[in-house]
């Protein structure tokens, strides 16, 4: 399977008919104070097979690393090809939702996906610092 498209986003959906419905796509993430919480993001993973993959069974798995590289979150489940049809090549939308994420500190976050443990792609999130404007004392 190939990676066709990862994103995070506010809010993400397919239809009855396989159209992908994204709301709100992002890479930066910003907070005044850490660690952060983020209450809901959903990551959007496409994968498109290949011949020979379609009607197959595969194990997908989303880990998220922190800027140190170390492994917040790793999700794991089947998903299934469809058999394709048409001349088309099948797809697999994958939308996790992702629910009150604390981020301890500033920096790019890795999105890291993988089908049967092989690597498929990776996405950064970066979580930025901001400063809140203090209040003139006088």
């Amino acid at each position: 399977m190939k990676l066709d498209l990862i994103l995070v986003a506010d809010c993400a959906n397919t239809t009855s008919d396989g159209k992908l419905n994204i709301l709100g796509a992002f890479r930066e993430i910003y907070a005044p104070n850490f660690p952060a919480r983020h209450s809901s993001m959903h990551l959007v993973v496409k994968l498109v097979a290949e011949l020979g993959e379609y009607g197959a069974k595969r194990d997908l798995t989303v880990k998220l690393l922190d800027p140190d590289g170390n492994e917040m979150i790793n999700l794991s489940g089947p998903i299934e090809t469809p058999k394709g049809g048409k001349g088309v090549k099948p797809e697999v939308n994958a939308i996790l939702e992702f629910k009150d994420i604390i981020f301890n500190k500033p920096g790019p976050y890795q999105f890291v996906v993988l089908v049967d443990k092989d690597y498929k792609g990776d996405l950064a999130v970066y979580v930025n610092e901001i400063e809140l404007p203090h209040k003139d004392q006088g």
